[in-house]
């Protein structure tokens, strides 16, 4: 089978999505399918890059397009490729604002539909529009059914034979579009190395034995983190307990306030800063427990809490409250502690979650194929 895919950026570690599409495709040309990537919308690159990967003796060709040249002469590059590679099926990696730098490509879907020619589409819908939740300020309420009409015309416009995308929350907004949508888990951000590590972590937790919590990628703001850190703190003092906080990676402004509340509260915190992937891999394979900082709803769309699941980590979210605006009942994701104030002791209670595959790459690439052959 030959797949194309196509999404906004392909610079590595500096797009989720680009990443995304690099280990999915390096996974699908070890199972033997025939896989290229185009970057369609690059702001990374200022001159077209035309490379060669060789993944295990098979070729990856990827095609980077800059942001800077005009629509026309970008489609015409991915319509000659196109004709080239001859692809079976075209797979839409969408993000609104991977094709529009506000958010709101227009002719998208148009300028798509025209590479067609008889091909079949899949879209895998990595994000849908802004102002979803009930916090949301009106500016991103009016941008997001701008972003929710795009969408509707681009199904409409591509008619895909597939369509995926990551969260329950997003299939269901999906369906409400008139959508039939699958479920495919997020693979996490950095691969399980073996021996990275002769100290793995343990899911079995005693009360005497030491927990650590990792906080792992971009920290997203939290209201609870005061209230987690004084609990973390009385359950110390009541247990005798040693607890730990590490912070590994790009963490962001949000991990000033991690570190000051436990350092106020005389717990052991440690910033590592930006590592190497077998570096971090370590680290999360001698954690107790991942933090999450991403929203209930939103979790299962977080490529540091997959990396986790990943690494065979029990997670405990402290994210914001976040409130879809339409009223539905959500999944709770599983294997996932969720914090709220008072259930400290809850969240880290002795105990053996079993550990799922659905967040290894391979899982998920097989999972893909399956459903494009299905519907081939």
């Amino acid at each position: 089978m030959k797949i194309l895919f196509i999404c906004g950026s392909l610079e590595p570690g500096c797009d989720g999505v680009g990443d995304y599409v690099h280990r999915l495709s390096h996974e699908l040309l070890k199972e033997g399918q025939h896989v290229s990537a185009i970057a369609f919308h690059d702001h990374h690159i200022s001159k077209f890059s035309f490379v060669r990967q060789f993944v295990e003796g098979e070729s990856l060709t990827i095609l980077r397009l800059p942001s800077i040249w005009k629509a026309n002469q970008r489609f015409a590059r991915v319509e000659q490729w196109i004709n080239e590679f001859n692809p079976d099926w075209l797979s839409l990696q969408f993000v609104p604002f991977s094709f529009h730098k506000k958010g709101l490509p227009y002719t998208l879907a148009k300028q798509l539909s025209s590479l067609s020619q008889g091909r079949k589409w899949h879209i895998m819908f990595h994000e849908l529009w802004v102002g979803m939740e009930r916090e949301a300020p009106l500016k991103y309420r009016v941008l997001g059914k701008a972003q929710q009409l795009l969408i509707k015309s681009l199904i409409r416009q591509l008619r895909p034979r597939t369509i995926h995308t990551q969260t329950h929350l997003y299939q269901v907004q999906l369906a409400k579009l008139g959508a039939t949508v699958h479920q495919l888990p997020l693979f996490g951000n950095i691969p399980f190395i073996d021996n990275a590590t002769t100290n793995r972590s343990f899911n079995s937790i005693s009360v005497q034995k030491p927990i650590s919590f990792l906080l792992f990628g971009n920290i997203h703001h939290s209201d609870f983190v005061q209230r987690f850190t004084d609990e973390a703190a009385a359950y110390k003092s009541d247990t005798g307990t040693p607890l730990s906080l590490t912070l590994i990676g790009r963490c962001g402004p949000e991990s000033e306030y991690w570190i000051s509340a436990w350092n106020a509260a005389g717990l052991d915190v440690e910033m590592l800063g930006e590592q190497s992937p077998t570096a971090i891999s370590a680290a999360l394979q001698k954690a107790t427990f991942g933090l999450a900082t991403t929203p209930t709803a939103l979790i299962e769309k977080s490529g540091t809490a997959a990396a986790m699941q990943e690494h065979g980590l029990r997670i405990i979210c402290v994210g914001r409250a976040w409130h879809p605006r339409t009223d539905f009942t959500l999944r709770q994701p599983a294997n996932i502690a969720i914090y709220t104030p008072g259930n400290f002791k809850d969240c880290v209670l002795p105990g053996i979650l079993p550990v799922s595959n659905e967040n290894t790459v391979s899982f998920i690439a097989e999972r893909l194929l399956s459903h494009l052959i299905s519907n081939n």
